[in-house]
């Protein structure tokens, strides 16, 4: 892969930039990281989060932002578009969580999120798809089950799930990426399973 140092994307071609997303070029790659991560962190840190929760968040959005790219599942006609199309998914992602059981019962929403957010008829088909997704993990290994149970509805810290799984902060960090990935295929092989 060339190394392209001070590289602008939104100078490039919009189909070189999503030649070299779906090449894995590590410059695009990188830009696009840095360049995006101070906005998601301050939506975060506004709306009741931490920066550990920004970094989560972020890892996870722009995961799927390259997934879908890769998957030709974003269409857009401007290189600028990725960014907003990234900011989406990871807000989307911390609204979730705002709305997670475990965190209703703790804290309340900052009214402003609720404002923020188009308001899309999907509730019926996000209930279908988070049952899809909670048959999935039922197929998982108990390991996993018990990993993502304790990070996802029960929002334990990593260092919390190391001690209750007894390995490692670092080991319960890549078990759960390795979780999630495991998930992520099954629930790609699901009709309408699809963000």
């Amino acid at each position: 892969m060339q190394k392209r140092n001070g590289i602008n994307f939104n100078e490039l071609p919009f189909n070189k930039v999503i030649s070299l997303i779906k090449q894995n070029d590590t410059a695009i790659l990188k830009k696009l990281y840095v360049v995006n991560f101070p906005k998601v962190r301050r939506y975060i840190l506004k709306n009741s989060g931490n920066e550990q929760q920004a970094k989560d968040v972020y890892q996870e959005a722009f995961i799927a932002m390259w997934r879908n790219i890769k998957n030709n599942r974003f269409s857009a006609n401007k290189p600028n578009m990725i960014n907003g199309y990234l900011f989406q998914i990871a807000k989307y992602k911390w609204l979730d969580h705002l709305r997670s059981v475990k965190y209703k019962n703790t804290t309340f929403i900052n009214r402003e999120i609720e404002y923020d957010e188009p308001n899309f008829e999907i509730d019926d088909h996000k209930n279908h798809k988070i049952k899809l997704i909670m048959d999935c993990i039922s197929n998982l290994g108990d390991r996993c089950q018990t990993l993502l149970k304790l990070f996802y509805f029960e929002r334990r810290t990593y260092k919390e799930i190391a001690q209750i799984l007894k390995i490692d902060e670092a080991s319960a960090r890549n078990a759960k990426y390795r979780c999630q990935e495991q998930l992520k295929k099954m629930t790609q092989t699901i009709p309408n399973g699809n963000k």
